[in-house]
C-alpha cells in the first residue's frame, strides 16, 4: 500500500506530471497515463483545498462569536 502523500507531495507530483507533458517528450500512452495521474490528483487537491477553506471559515466564525 502507498504511503499518503502530504498536500505539497502532491502538489509537487502534480507539478512535475505538468513539465513532462509541456517538454512533449513522452510516448503517447505515457501521456495518456500521466494525463490520467494528473486529473486524478487535481480532483484530490482540490477536495483537500476545499476542505481547508470550510476549516478555515468555520475557525473565522468561531473567533468571532467569543
Amino acid at each position: 500500500m502507498e504511503k499518503e502523500l502530504s498536500f505539497e507531495q502532491q502538489m509537487k507530483k502534480l507539478q512535475d506530471i505538468v513539465e513532462k507533458l509541456e517538454k512533449n517528450d513522452v510516448e503517447l500512452d505515457e501521456s495518456i497515463a500521466l494525463y490520467e495521474e494528473g486529473l486524478r490528483l487535481s480532483r484530490i487537491l482540490k477536495e483537500q483545498l476545499d476542505q481547508f477553506e470550510k476549516k478555515i471559515e468555520e475557525l473565522s466564525r468561531d473567533d468571532e462569536n467569543e
